[in-house]
């Protein structure tokens, strides 16, 4: 496993019916060793547990939400970071999301190969994962409050004089799963 996580858009909740036609399915993103804040914003509306599509697996280790209320709440989320620098990867994210080729009904979350990471079984870790979207207004105030201590300065008179560069200043916006939208993943269900 290359220990992902993986956002997926697609028209309808995965589910264990053979019977049906394969859903249409787009990816979104994905991110290694972590389950980005952002991520799980956009999977946090009307979430449900459900199978993976990657993983023929018997329990459920993926989530899906709403698409569009999803998208809502992290464009609102993004829009009270308080940094002039987050201005292209917010605006990034915003337009990736809401081009209409990547829009759906549904968001999927596949967390699997970062729950097996963990000892814990990898359904529990996922009821863990859906019970902790209900905790995610603190973590975003959280969040916020960060970024606001961590904000991008000019640098100061010895740091200019010693011509110093800071470490990449964009690092904790990257870290909330901004800047990697692609429709390309690693699991691609385009050719399916």
């Amino acid at each position: 496993m290359a220990n992902r996580s993986y956002l997926y858009a697609t028209d309808r909740v995965p589910a264990r019916t053979p019977d049906q036609p394969k859903p249409v399915v787009r990816g979104l993103s994905e991110w290694g060793y972590a389950i980005p804040l952002s991520y799980r914003l956009l999977v946090s509306a009307d979430t449900v547990i459900c199978p993976s599509m990657i993983w023929e697996l018997d329990n459920d280790v993926a989530l899906a939400g709403d698409y569009d209320k999803g998208v809502r709440r992290l464009c609102d989320f993004l829009a009270r970071i308080d940094w002039p620098e987050a201005a292209e990867l917010v605006q990034e994210a915003e337009a990736f999301l809401n081009a209409p080729e990547n829009r759906a009904d549904h968001i999927v979350l596949e967390c699997a190969e970062i729950f097996d990471l963990d000892e814990t079984p990898l359904a529990q870790q996922n009821r863990d994962l859906f019970g902790s979207l209900a905790d995610l207004d603190q973590e975003m105030e959280r969040t916020l409050r960060h970024l606001n201590q961590v904000k991008p300065s000019a640098p100061g008179p010895l740091a200019r004089m010693l011509n110093l560069q800071p470490a990449n200043p964009l690092a904790p916006l990257h870290e909330l799963g901004l800047g990697n939208w692609s429709n390309v993943l690693y699991f691609d269900f385009s050719e399916d």
